[in-house]
């Protein structure tokens, strides 16, 4: 065997390992569906400051206000007790944007800080007492 056709076979090899580890890689949690990002759709903002208080920051944008909510996940929740003491969790949150139109909300969106964990929990606790 030639040294190229080593080379050439070692190349092949660490191509599929490198497949191989990004098929693996998961995918990102879902953003959408959950029942009070739902729940929220058609509500007027008087009723969304009543039961959720007011945004972190709220902004126009064209003929939309956007309303946005922001929640950090507990420092319990980001850790995890081992049988000799704990161990440090990632730190995630949730940022909720409302688009608010005619007085009405248009749609919800969740962003999870990171991108790759799900703090779907976050954004809807920011919502429960939004219950119609």
């Amino acid at each position: 065997m030639t040294r190229q056709s080593r080379v050439l076979g070692l190349m092949i090899r660490l191509l599929f390992a490198c497949l191989a580890v990004q098929a693996c890689r998961a995918t990102p949690p879902a953003t959408e569906g959950y029942v009070r990002q739902m729940a929220l759709r058609g509500m007027s903002t008087s009723e969304v400051l009543a039961c959720a208080g007011p945004p972190t920051r709220q902004f126009a944008e064209g003929d939309a206000i956007l309303m946005r909510y922001y929640r950090e996940a507990p420092m319990l929740e980001e850790s995890t007790v081992g049988s000799k003491g704990s161990h440090a969790g990632v730190h995630h949150g949730c940022w909720a944007t409302l688009v608010v139109r005619a007085d009405r909300v248009e749609s919800v969106r969740y962003r999870f800080v990171p991108s790759d964990v799900d703090a779907s929990n976050d954004c809807e606790d920011i919502f429960a007492n939004c219950s119609q």
